[in-house]
């Protein structure tokens, strides 16, 4: 009935939609046509978070990130050395990460310039996580032994260094200052040079040659530019230690075998370099936007460069933008989200007018690339203005563009601290003049047509959706303890390595389910321990089910659901039967132990004071995987052994009746035989007496013993051990 109702509602909301549409667009065409005819693009804002305001005297923000893998937070720095988190699910909620001036020894010494996460900032065990990087400028130390990276022909004191600062989060998410580590340390003639962006490629994955390669923009000297480490250079490495290295260098960085240039350098002689940005998803090519002089005229360039190239004589080959204009800096980006149609796979700027903000366009990204601009051809057209930023959120005298990690389009109002997200909303008048009475039926027909196509991909998605073997593969399938006893490690199914890494201190909550039912809660509350009393009350639900007869259809599903503090759940499912076909490996029995087993570790974990000592730890047996898998013990077809445990019509004959016919079976009469003889049938009897009863109830689950002869039957039974004692 809900799937009919479902149907119903798909077919007629979009004919009662394009109904509303049109009386909608005849009633604005009859009073005002001319003004309302075409169709335009309204931009709408939401905003996500807010950052904290910065004092009137103090400089600009830097940059903005989202967490790595994650939609939860963002980074925001300034020139002051101040790190905070913001909290996207409450606008309002802002923490300090890291003060820099607070940990400088030389305040005014000191400038903050650029700050970066690492790529694995969110991957517990792996090389990065809880990893971020900052570059500032500090007087260089009176010390001549510190390790520092400079033109060995400077003949101009280098006063000034450029410093790379590696910081890592302690488990409370704090920093922990014992770790922090110095990366790299450059020589620079003044302080109002230095280290402007610091960037890893967000397209790279950890399989990629390039993947957590920290990318590394300097400004230019302008008495020095000849030298190529001060000429405007971007310098590529990896920024983990290397053979006792504070960093390391790529084998395949341009100038690696290079003896007159430093190996650490990948672009030089792009002059003041504002900013780059990675604009293709499967390349490693660079977008800088820079102001570049050549033939003594200082113009805006946005150059492609793919490393090795040196603009210091020779102009860049490839480029997309050259003007007179200068752009602003971190205000270029190409869109490739979904929220604002119009603007997809566009490169978006912001440019000011008359002190209002327009978002512009230097056309379709990719007809950029296949034009392939090269220098000897006419520079492009200025910037398309796509949209006037005149709402009153957006007025304000700093205004910057970012990406999300959904390449959703993100606008910041430096002065008020609001972030928003931008969002299309698109308006069509006159539709009824432009559709005739027969367009409008075939329409009509199209939107029923759709409508029931639609329900049946729904109904289809559905069904897989639930489907067993979709379940399995979704959810993880098993759970590992590290060597360290201290973290768990989640496979999903057919997986060697980890999809998850979590600790036990991570864990806020674990049930235990049987189907849908929490037979089992473990947490940090009162009496939500576990003990040996819990477990065998676990077993006896076990065993229960166990017996319970499978029918077809029926699902029997053993799973560990891990609530960790941010309350999100990781399913773990250990055993999945559907009527006589077992999706998982495992046995029944086997998973039992093993679900129960985990009980008692993870209750240790969380709950170590509501948890008692296990004294013995069971194991599983061949009767109960036997049991498990439904095998049975005798191979007489059932309704043979059925015939042979119903009562019979006729007596047995007696022992007086054997001895006479066969005289051959005389029994042995002596003491001792009578002895061995007595407990060896006493003990035999009680054995075959516990089978058969077995035997009994299983036949009658079966159907193939009705009521009244399962009656009979147990009677009998009973009987012949009362006369046997």
């Amino acid at each position: 009935m809900l799937m009919i109702k479902n149907t119903l509602l798909l077919i007629f909301l979009p004919c009662l939609i394009f109904f509303a549409k049109n009386s909608t667009a005849s009633n604005n065409s009859d009073n005002n046509t001319s003004a309302n005819s075409g169709e335009k693009n309204q931009y709408l804002l939401q905003k996500i978070a807010q950052a904290p305001l910065l004092e009137k005297d103090t400089s600009q923000w830097l940059q903005l990130f989202e967490q790595p893998g994650s939609n939860q937070y963002y980074y925001l720095a300034n020139h002051q050395g101040k790190i905070y988190q913001l909290d996207q699910d409450n606008p309002n909620n802002s923490s300090l990460l890291l003060d820099f001036q607070q940990f400088s020894s030389q305040q005014s010494s000191h400038q903050f310039n650029a700050f970066t996460l690492h790529p694995n900032f969110l991957l517990r065990d792996q090389s990065g996580f809880g990893t971020f990087y900052t570059a500032h400028i500090e007087k260089a130390p009176s010390n001549n032994e510190t390790k520092r990276l400079l033109d060995s022909n400077v003949d101009v004191p280098l006063t000034f260094d450029a410093v790379v600062i590696e910081w890592q989060l302690n488990q409370a998410k704090q920093v922990d200052f014992s770790r922090q580590r110095e990366v790299l340390r450059i020589g620079i003639p003044s302080g109002n040079t230095g280290i402007k962006q610091l960037s890893f490629n967000p397209y790279s994955k950890s399989w990629h040659e390039d993947f957590s390669l920290l990318y590394l923009s300097l400004s230019p000297s302008p008495k020095l530019n000849k030298h190529p480490l001060y000429s405007g250079v971007i310098l590529r490495i990896f920024p983990q230690i290397v053979a006792s290295k504070d960093y390391g260098v790529p084998i395949n960085n341009p100038y690696y075998a290079n003896a007159q240039i430093d190996k650490t350098i990948y672009i030089l002689g792009a002059g003041k370099i504002e900013q780059f940005i990675f604009p293709e998803k499967h390349s490693t090519t660079l977008l800088i936007s820079h102001q570049y002089s050549f033939n003594d005229t200082v113009k805006h360039w946005l150059s492609y460069a793919n490393g090795g190239e040196d603009w210091r004589k020779q102009a860049p080959k490839e480029f997309i933008y050259q003007n007179n204009e200068l752009l602003f800096a971190n205000n270029l980006l190409v869109y490739r989200g979904q929220n604002a149609p119009s603007l997809r796979n566009k490169f978006l700027l912001l440019t000011q007018n008359e002190q209002q903000w327009q978002l512009s366009s230097l056309g379709n990204y990719s007809a950029l690339i296949s034009a392939g601009v090269k220098q000897e051809q006419k520079a492009l057209s200025p910037a398309k203005v796509e949209w006037r930023l005149q709402q009153k959120a957006l007025q304000a005298q700093k205004l910057s563009i970012y990406r999300d990690n959904r390449d959703e389009l993100l606008i910041f109002n430096e002065d008020t601290g609001a972030i928003y997200q931008l969002f299309q909303q698109e308006f069509t008048a006159g539709l009824a003049e432009e559709q005739s009475s027969t367009s409008s039926g075939i329409s009509l027909l199209i939107v029923a047509f759709l409508g029931l196509l639609v329900t049946y991909i729904l109904y289809q998605v559905n069904i897989r959706h639930n489907s067993a073997k979709v379940l399995v593969r979704r959810e993880f399938s098993a759970l590992k303890l590290a060597q360290d006893k201290l973290t768990l490690h989640l496979f999903k199914r057919h997986q060697k390595s980890a999809d998850k890494i979590m600790t036990l201190a991570d864990i806020n909550q674990c049930q235990l389910m049987l189907g849908d039912l929490a037979i089992a809660t473990i947490n940090t509350a009162q009496d939500h321990g576990f003990n040996e009393t819990r477990e065998q009350e676990l077993r006896e639900i076990f065993h229960n089910e166990q017996i319970d007869k499978m029918v077809d259809g029926k699902v029997r599903r053993i799973s560990l659901v891990l609530s960790d503090h941010e309350k999100n759940n990781h399913v773990i499912c250990f055993y999945l039967r559907k009527g006589s076909d077992r999706i998982t490996k495992k046995g029944y029995f086997e998973v039992v132990n093993e679900v129960i087993d985990w009980c008692w570790i993870i209750a240790s974990g969380i709950n170590l004071e509501q948890t008692g000592k296990r004294s013995i730890k069971p194991r599983v047996t061949a009767d109960d995987i036997a049991k498990a898998e439904h095998k049975a013990q005798d191979t007489t077809p059932l309704h043979a052994q059925a015939a042979i445990i119903r009562p019979v019509t006729h007596p047995k004959p007696n022992k007086d009746v054997i001895a006479r016919l066969h005289p051959e079976l005389k029994e042995d009469t002596s003491p001792h035989k009578q002895r061995s003889t007595a407990a060896f049938e006493s003990a035999k009897v009680e054995t075959d007496l516990v089978n058969a009863i077995e035997k009994l109830v299983k036949l009658q689950q079966q159907g193939f013993l009705s009521a009244d002869e399962f009656a009979q039957a147990k009677a009998k039974l009973l009987d012949r051990l009362n006369n046997t004692e």
